[in-house]
């Protein structure tokens, strides 16, 4: 996953916008403790976009979750969230 920042604001709606340009995949996003916020799919032609509200500070983490190949389980980045 490509993010184009790695800190976030707090209380405040987050746009993401899903896209690829080779197979599909599931964009999720999970907090701290492994639980599933907010998904979408990213497809192949397409931006679909997701819109979040993160209301604790923190570190969370952009998976797969869309079975898509050798290299799915690689597909992992991280962020923080914070009141700045």
């Amino acid at each position: 996953w490509e993010i184009d920042t790695t800190e976030l604001p707090l209380g405040v709606p987050v746009v993401f916008n899903a896209h690829t340009v080779d197979v599909t995949h599931g964009f999720g996003v999970m907090n701290a403790a492994g639980k599933l916020l907010v998904q979408v799919q990213a497809m192949p032609g397409y931006v679909n976009q997701v819109q979040y509200v993160f209301d604790a500070p923190g570190d969370y983490r952009v998976v797969c979750m869309e079975y898509c190949g050798l290299v799915h389980h690689d597909m992992i980045t991280e962020f923080s969230v914070s009141a700045n």
